[in-house]
């Protein structure tokens, strides 16, 4: 039985603009995300991995194509149902953590639900749970400055699952980490998917490839390549 997408683009493009030119950041890529399967976008700086992740979070707008994301089209979403998406169903986590500083732990991670109107409470103890769940229980009323960085990244994937979100966005999750806690954090990542949830990450890590059911690679804003794995879980 074939997964159902969670994610579909097809022939989606992207162009910034540095003054009145515009500069392409993602040409015609078509590319299929199964339901509950990791994705590991690779490719050079500037290929167009983050524009992707930032396109089917709803962050930026689509240009031309058509885009999918949890059986919404977002490219005619408009901005109130995309946040709404993305505050009750994506989470996003960030290279540098942005965890706000002035805020604990736990109060970073049910920022999503409180933000969807969830009851300050109920919040807490989805923040909680989420917590645990990657290996923070008794941090929640630490600060990020009074944690690793490790920890920070346990924190920012708390917050992007808090609330049993169904797909998780990752931009350089390991790229501010030493090998050993990349390998933690991607260990959490792959305990997401083996729970269904579908992640989808930028990578320049090829240590981190062994963690993926397919490997999309990017290069000047096209779609080079996307390669099925088997056996993806385990570190090689």
């Amino acid at each position: 039985m074939v997964a159902e997408a969670a994610v579909t683009a097809r022939e989606v493009s992207k162009s910034f603009f540095m003054g009145r030119q515009a500069v392409p950041a993602l040409s015609k890529v078509s590319l299929e995300v199964p339901a509950g399967t990791m994705t590991a976008l690779i490719g050079p700086s500037g290929s167009g991995k983050s524009t992707l992740l930032h396109l089917i979070a709803g962050l930026e707008s689509v240009e031309s194509g058509e885009l999918e994301v949890l059986r919404r089209s977002v490219h005619t979403c408009g901005q109130a149902e995309l946040a709404a998406l993305r505050l009750r169903e994506i989470g996003f986590v960030y290279q540098d953590f942005s965890l706000i500083a002035d805020l604990t732990l736990a109060e970073n991670v049910r920022l999503p639900l409180e933000g969807a109107g969830v009851a300050r409470k109920q919040a807490h103890e989805a923040a909680c749970d989420a917590m645990a769940r990657v290996g923070l229980s008794g941090l929640e009323d630490r600060f990020p400055a009074e944690v690793s960085g490790g920890q920070q990244q346990r924190a920012s994937i708390a917050r992007a699952i808090v609330g049993e979100r169904k797909l998780v966005l990752a931009d350089e999750p390991t790229g501010s980490l030493d090998s050993k806690t990349g390998a933690e954090i991607m260990d959490i990542l792959g305990g997401l998917r083996d729970d269904g949830v579908t992640v989808v990450l930028s990578t320049h890590n090829p240590t981190n490839l062994s963690y993926a059911d397919q490997i999309a690679e990017l290069s000047d804003g096209a779609l080079v390549s996307v390669t099925e794995r088997t056996g993806s879980g385990e570190r090689g």
